[in-house]
């Protein structure tokens, strides 16, 4: 019998395991049109993302607006009233101020007892100014109108749903914004709240974001998710991340709910490629199958008290959802630790182990995970240099990010191989297997310190790591070999395969190939670090006559060729096509008051497209345009083109001992602005600011003098009204920009090829126009 062969087979058997766990978190099959009409149907739903996002539109387009009338139409055919929600709102954000005039759609389901706290279902229906909005969110308003058509068939539900066509939500939650505003009224009227967003166009629908105590929503959601798929670790990483949806204004207003996204496909997130034919029908099937029965459920029980403790909740196994109050972890957390603890004196009293050995095995980790994360970071750099491409996509994201990922990890794995294969020649296994298990025992404290919920991803893991560890030890003392034993080692390691191989795959999808791409091979560390019990033998150096001495380098040589396959793989699939377009940025800008224009782009470097206009740039600040920026653009001189300023109208100017207040109207000046971006400069602190109707908090301003920056989406061609008050009688300078989407028409400029389309965002392939005003 080929015995080396055989040592082989468990660790095949947990790369099984871990593709299985992966896969199995998929998506359901699309159902067909032709399911009965009480059922979800995505076939069904691709007929409304087909009118939904046939072409991108934004917040306050004409093309908005068609999505508007169609989305109220359907309404009215599906037996709803519905009423638009006609306002502007102001929101600060991370230091910026945004503005805009919002339209929201306002449904309502009727149940049986009107009166009382409804179901809040949402999803915006404006896109990003280039994409068509398949994923993002069309298929989210899809499902909308898909379930009310189901819901629809059978009998009136016990409570009302109110369905919320949320309008400017890619310009800053603007409409959700508008929608929370008055917060005891939403209190009284809301139970629950289920918010569905898309983030890509393809992959399970994600159950990523839970309001605090979560404990009645997360049970309730457990008895009727068909396909659920859900973590407290989704949960509490959310907390401490800067994202936001429409979810946040209703969360921060202490509505209970849930928030479903699926991230796959992130390349196509915002592109011009996500459109009606790029959106896999078994995202949308998801999102359906929870919105469903969900709506079915939470309309049919008891809204009056939807706050409890809250609970931890993942999946093991494809849809299968544990849940099991929080509190819990601190037992479990403390019993992996004190069997840890256990095993560590029962090898010390045997000899096996030392306490400088066990802390040179600790250190032994860390450095592994050091030289992990320093191959990671730099095949993560060699891949930038080579394909400065991808740098066009969200976190380097491109189509082919999954062949360079997969050559990260196997690259990791290879690395992390070789140097405890090396190392073990000179420390004993006991103190290589102890040391890392100490590690990781502090690194649950540590989750289980900061986020409780979470805490159930490392003592499970680590209890059965233990206690394969303790069967190793035993086995080391006794005079004869249990091949049982062996068996029993690879088994208690699935725990730990079966929860961080789905973390790893979740968190490749979500980072791409940006930095954060390394945060995956921390997480192998960990678990390669939980695994040592079983792979510590196939690594180190041979010891007996049966033994080749090529065995100890296999594994890390296995990884080292995979990650050049897939290298090879990324390699030939780098070229762009009509269905996976490469991304590109390019704006032009008016400075109207020195009558100097230029092109300019985010890229670093001119691309294939750009390099026609960009023939000389420079890479460096613009403070002509940018005065408060020292951050580098790319720019170039441009021809300079008769295109209208806007301009400012002085309405009044009141001035009393030690203040001045200001009135002015700004008008766009030109046909198709979408945006104004303002700045104001005072000599001393701006405070008070009021635009369209909308005030600006006081502690939202400056607490000095410098410059305050805000942003209108969709302004009006008449003009804005804005009103400020300053301390002082100084100066105050205004400076206007417009934005249009479009380049302008200028000669020579080429159109793009059918494999490149503009890269997403605000300023990407649009005209602008610059003035400065004085008052």
């Amino acid at each position: 019998m080929n015995t080396p062969f055989l040592r082989w087979l468990p660790l095949v058997g947990l790369l099984l395991v871990a593709s299985l766990e992966v896969f199995w978190m998929r998506p359901p099959r699309p159902v067909p049109a032709t399911a009965p009409g009480s059922e979800f149907s995505a076939q069904r739903a691709l007929r409304e993302v087909a009118v939904v996002a046939s072409q991108p539109h934004p917040l306050g387009s004409p093309a908005n607006a068609r999505v508007r009338e169609y989305l109220l139409k359907r309404c009215r055919e599906l037996g709803l009233t519905a009423t638009v929600q006609d306002t502007s709102t102001l929101v600060a954000k991370n230091g910026q101020m945004l503005v805009g005039r919002v339209q929201n759609i306002i449904a309502r389901l009727p149940g049986r007892q009107p009166g009382g706290r409804a179901v809040l279902v949402l999803a915006h229906y404006d896109s990003q100014p280039h994409a068509p909005g398949a994923g993002d969110d069309g298929a989210g308003v899809a499902a909308m109108l898909e379930t009310v058509r189901a819901l629809q068939t059978g009998p009136p539900l016990l409570h009302d749903v109110i369905w919320l066509f949320s309008d400017g939500e890619e310009a800053g939650l603007l409409g959700a914004q508008a929608y929370a505003r008055d917060t005891a009224r939403l209190r009284r009227e809301v139970g629950v709240v289920l918010n569905f967003e898309g983030r890509g166009n393809a992959g399970p629908s994600l159950t990523f974001e839970v309001s605090p105590q979560n404990g009645w929503v997360m049970r309730e959601y457990a008895k009727a998710a068909p396909y659920p798929i859900a973590s407290s670790l989704f949960y509490e990483a959310y907390r401490h991340l800067p994202n936001d949806t429409d979810f946040t204004p209703l969360r921060a207003a202490g509505l209970t709910g849930l928030n479903f996204a699926f991230v796959g496909g992130y390349p196509y997130y915002h592109s011009p490629a996500d459109t009606p034919a790029h959106l896999d029908l078994g995202s949308l099937q998801h999102h359906g199958s929870y919105m469903l029965s969900l709506v079915r459920h939470f309309g049919s029980i008891s809204l009056a008290r939807t706050k409890a403790p809250d609970e931890t909740f993942f999946n093991p196994i494809g849809h299968w959802l544990v849940h099991y109050p929080a509190a819990w972890n601190l037992y479990l957390t403390l019993g992996a630790i004190c069997l840890l603890v256990l095993a560590l004196g029962l090898a010390y009293q045997r000899g096996q182990l030392r306490l400088s050995s066990l802390l040179g095995g600790a250190l032994v980790w860390l450095g592994g995970l050091v030289v992990m994360l320093g191959a990671g970071w730099s095949l993560l750099k060699l891949i930038a240099t080579l394909y400065p491409q991808y740098g066009a996509f969200y976190d380097q994201a491109s189509y082919n990010a999954p062949a360079y990922q997969a050559a990260l990890l196997a690259l990791g794995v290879g690395v992390f191989a070789a140097y405890y294969g090396w190392l073990s020649r000179y420390l004993r296994p006991g103190s290589l297997v102890g040391g890392a298990l100490v590690l990781v025992a502090l690194l649950a404290g540590l989750l289980q310190w900061r986020a409780a919920s979470s805490a159930f991803l490392l003592p499970l893991p680590l209890l059965a790591a233990t206690v394969a560890w303790g069967l190793r030890l035993n086995q080391a003392a006794s005079p004869t070999r249990q091949p049982s034993v062996g068996l029993g080692q690879w088994l208690l390691a699935l725990p730990a395969v079966a929860l961080l191989s789905q973390v790893i795959a979740l968190l490749f999808v979500t980072f791409g190939l940006g930095l954060l791409a390394l945060a995956p091979l921390l997480v192998s560390a960990v678990l390669l670090g939980l695994l040592l019990p079983v792979l510590l033998p196939l690594v180190s150096p041979p010891t007996g006559p049966n033994r080749p001495a090529a065995t100890s380098w296999a594994l890390p040589m296995l990884a080292f060729a995979a990650a050049l396959v897939a290298l090879g793989v990324g390699h030939a699939t780098r070229q762009p096509t009509a269905d996976r377009p490469q991304q590109t940025h390019l704006f032009y800008t008016l400075d109207a008051p020195r009558q100097r224009a230029y092109w300019l782009s985010a890229l670093v470097r001119p691309d294939a497209w750009t390099s026609h206009v960009l023939t000389r740039p420079q890479y460096q600040p613009l403070p002509a345009l940018y005065p408060q920026s020292a951050a580098p653009i790319l720019h170039q001189a441009a021809p300079v083109l008769a295109l209208a300023p806007p301009t400012l109208a002085l309405l009044a100017d009141e001035r009393t001992p030690g203040q001045r207040r200001l009135r002015v109207r700004l008008v766009p000046g030109r046909a198709g602005v979408s945006s104004l971006l303002l700045s104001i400069t005072a000599a001393t602190r701006v405070q008070a600011l009021r635009v369209a109707g909308q005030a600006v908090a006081p502690a939202d301003l400056l607490s000095a003098a410098g410059t305050t920056s805000l942003t209108f989406f969709a302004p009006r061609a008449t003009g804005e009204l804005m009103e400020l008050k300053v301390a002082g009688q100084g100066p105050v300078h205004l400076t206007i920009t417009t934005r249009s989407l479009g380049l302008p028409p200028v000669p020579g400029l080429r159109p793009l090829p059918p494999t490149t389309v503009p890269e997403p965002g605000y300023n990407s392939f649009t005209t602008q126009v610059r003035q400065e005003f004085r008052l």
